[in-house]
């Protein structure tokens, strides 16, 4: 579904990814884990077409050119960014409806949008309350679901899990897992390496800008490196 291939991004002088291959098969989990300032939400950003690269990114064998992010939301690739983004002088509705506003079909629209107030009920309720007034795990529900309302086969979340509580957290993760039960592709930016691994089927350890592990989330789960760096040292899951 998505090829990455030899992407390097920079920040003025500074190359912030250092040449990374990756690839998305459909249906898939995929995974970038690393610590802060290892280029996770950096090549999330490039290949959502919010950021301007070298190498090349091809989606169902089209390129992706850089700096096309409406392009790339209407071929099906949505991103719910790190913070989340939600219009928060808005109500919960009305950032809902953004999220279809690249799409013609206005009837089939409206019923999906009902359809996120049944599967997030707290969305529902909270439908004319402004947005920034909701918690941080309801603002996270608003913004998958905005996500979702443009129908994306390839889902980019970054750090979706960033500032909520622990119980939160496994909700969205649980979540995450019934978007791709539902058929849908993610590719997860996440900090939270053993909870991700749990649920991602493969994965890629960034550090520095560079790939420096990849394979099955199980087998980089029980890597005695891997457990040393970023799973605190015991023995993953």
């Amino acid at each position: 579904m998505l090829k990455v291939r030899g992407l390097e991004v920079f920040y003025g002088p500074i190359r912030a990814v250092r040449g990374i291959d990756l690839d998305i098969e459909a249906g898939e989990i995929i995974a970038l884990i690393g610590a802060n300032g290892a280029g996770k939400t950096t090549t999330v950003r490039a290949i959502a077409g919010l950021t301007p690269y070298k190498g090349s990114i091809s989606y169902d064998g089209k390129t992706l050119p850089p700096n096309s992010a409406e392009l790339n939301l209407r071929a099906g690739l949505a991103m719910v960014p790190e913070g989340r983004g939600i219009l928060g002088r808005m109500t919960v509705e009305d950032n809902l409806n953004m999220g279809t506003y690249c799409r013609k079909d206005h009837a089939a629209a409206a019923r999906d949008i009902a359809e996120m107030f049944e599967r997030f009920p707290i969305l529902k309720e909270r439908r004319q309350s402004l947005a920034n007034l909701l918690s941080g795990g309801e603002q996270q529900m608003l913004a998958i679901a905005r996500a979702l309302l443009s129908r994306p086969r390839l889902l980019l979340l970054d750090e979706p899990s960033l500032g909520l509580a622990p119980k939160t957290t496994t909700a969205v993760f649980e979540l995450i897992s019934s978007l791709r039960r539902d058929g849908l592709t993610v590719l997860l930016v996440e900090q939270k390496a053993r909870q991700t691994l749990k649920i991602a089927d493969r994965a890629y350890l960034l550090e520095t800008g560079r790939v420096v592990m990849s394979g099955p989330a199980q087998d980089l789960a029980n890597d005695s490196l891997m457990s040393q760096a970023f799973l605190g040292g015991a023995t993953a899951l």
